[in-house]
């Protein structure tokens, strides 16, 4: 069942400018191109400006009023190396349609209370947000009125940690004095020969992920929230319309704007455009490197068969880390409430 569509906040309008306490590396803070929202990237200002006549009819039914929930925060989060980047852009691109030079956007989300967005009464009220995280800070998992969550399959996020050189390190969880560096380098240097010891690095990156999913979802569901849509990475390949369309409606824009085939092909083409060129105005997307089969062939044929080794992180496989087949989400939820103890 779908959760109630978010709706605006009654007041007047507002201007990214106006939000003080958000960070001020965050786009939307400074006036953009002839009035446009500086969370624009160049990229899509030319597209908007060459495909003018296919966006008309999108554009002006985002426009009208209601259609955009103006006071609408949105915090998109996901474990490591997930596509939490793109999901983060597909809706940062959405609200700059819609809010306008009303949105605040950036990488680490913030309580939206305390930057007074969607506030009665606050001259911020009618400000937007879109923020990106991989956990959630204080005040957002029950405050944000939105939270999508990005999902992707566990062998591509790990071989990803493995690919940056974040791996076979060793952890200082639980030890009372930090290692020396010439433990942590004899550690990593027999981690990355030894098969078995690889395949216990590789089992425990896969729980650490699904520690990260189960603790969003968790704190999430404990302020009596949702989440509202959660992406799975290559849903962007096979059918990149159906998720971009279900992000605008779970951010609670109107059918008219969601289901228009031009303000559609505008987002598809600006995911298209972030994974061929990544680095590319980071300042705005917050994108990073990504990485290609070749890379993957080279370095992480192994995992899979050693990630399938734990229980735990073969269901998680098996269902392309859906929440529901998380073991450690599903034991944190069995737990009673302090309420209930």
């Amino acid at each position: 069942q779908d959760a109630p569509r978010p709706t605006q906040v009654p007041g007047a309008d507002c201007m990214g400018s106006m939000v003080h306490a958000a960070p001020g590396e965050w786009c939307g803070k400074k006036k953009g191109t002839d009035g446009r929202s500086s969370c624009l990237s160049q990229y899509e200002l030319n597209y908007m400006e060459e495909h003018a006549s296919e966006l008309e009819k999108g554009l002006a039914a985002i426009a009208v009023p209601g259609c955009f929930p103006h006071g609408v925060s949105v915090a998109t989060m996901g474990y490591f190396r997930t596509g939490s980047t793109l999901l983060y852009n597909v809706a940062r691109l959405w609200a700059a349609l819609g809010a306008g030079r009303g949105l605040v956007s950036g990488f680490g989300c913030r309580d939206p209370v305390a930057l007074g967005i969607g506030v009665k009464g606050t001259s911020t009220a009618r400000c937007s947000l879109v923020c990106k995280d991989h956990e959630t800070k204080s005040g957002v998992a029950g405050r944000s009125t939105v939270m999508l969550m990005s999902r992707r399959d566990p062998y591509e996020s790990v071989c990803s940690r493995k690919l940056m050189d974040i791996w076979c390190r060793l952890r200082q969880k639980g030890r009372k004095t930090q290692a020396s560096k010439e433990e942590k380098a004899a550690l990593h240097a027999k981690c990355i020969v030894d098969p078995a010891l690889e395949a216990v690095e590789a089992q425990t990156q896969c729980k650490e992920l699904m520690e990260m999913q189960a603790n969003i979802y968790m704190q999430r569901q404990a302020k009596g929230q949702t989440i509202a849509y959660d992406v799975l990475l290559s849903d962007y390949e096979t059918s990149p319309k159906e998720p971009v369309r279900e992000i605008a409606k779970a951010m609670g824009i109107c059918p008219e704007a969601y289901n228009d085939p031009g303000l559609i092909n505008l987002v598809v083409s600006m995911g298209q455009h972030l994974h061929a060129k990544p680095d590319q105005e980071m300042g705005i997307t917050q994108m990073h490197d990504v990485h290609t089969d070749k890379q993957r062939n080279a370095k992480c044929l192994a995992l899979p068969k050693m990630m399938r080794g734990d229980p735990q992180c073969a269901e998680w496989m098996a269902a392309n880390a859906s929440a529901a087949a998380n073991s450690i989400l599903r034991m944190l939820l069995a737990k009673p409430s302090d309420k209930e103890k």
